[in-house]
Order: structure tokens, then sequence, then C-alpha cells
């Protein structure tokens, strides 16, 4: 079923559900699989409307929350692996460095 067939509500259920599924491949660092869920929300996402339904309205909210911890989570993530990336240069140099010495 595509944006053109449902209502706003059932779109945004959708939108959660997708979002959901993003919160599980991260948790999982799946990130190739979570940035193709990210891709497929995304039309989802720009198909909602501004007038929305109590309840649909506390679905966004969930949807806002979800995607503020996943970006949080990122952001940490992206820090460790440069950080972890400076680390192994570091080792690759003193190695070369190393090999450098021994030729010697």
């Amino acid at each position: 079923m595509d944006a053109h067939n449902m209502n706003q509500t059932e779109l945004v259920e959708r939108v959660l559900s997708i979002t959901r599924e993003i919160e599980q491949a991260a948790s999982l660092a799946d990130w190739p699989e979570a940035a193709r869920l990210t891709e497929t929300r995304s039309p989802l996402l720009m198909s909602l409307s501004a007038d929305q339904e109590p309840g649909a309205l506390d679905m966004i909210r969930q949807i806002q929350a979800i995607d503020a911890a996943l970006l949080a989570d990122a952001a940490v993530t992206q820090n460790e692996l440069h950080i972890e990336f400076e680390a192994a240069i570091g080792r690759t140099k003193a190695a070369g460095e190393y090999q450098r010495m021994a030729r010697l």
C-alpha cells in the first residue's frame, strides 16, 4: 500500500513502524539497512499533512523522539569510529616507522 492509498492515520502508523525498524537496524549497527529504511520512509514523511488527529500527533511525537535518540546515538558512534580510525592510523605509522628502522 503506497501513501496515496492511505489515510493520514494509516500513513503515520506506517511511518512509525518504519521508524521502529530503523531503530532496530541501528541497534544492530546495521547502518546500510537503517539507511535503506530511511530512504523508504522519507517520501511517506513528505506525504504527511499538517492537520492530524490527536492519536496521530502522539505517534508523530514518538517518531520525533526515536529520531532524536537515533541522531544522538549516530553522533556518538561516528565519534567512536573517528577515534578508532585515528588510533589505527597511529598504529600503522608506528609499524611503518619500525619497519623503516629495522631496514637500517
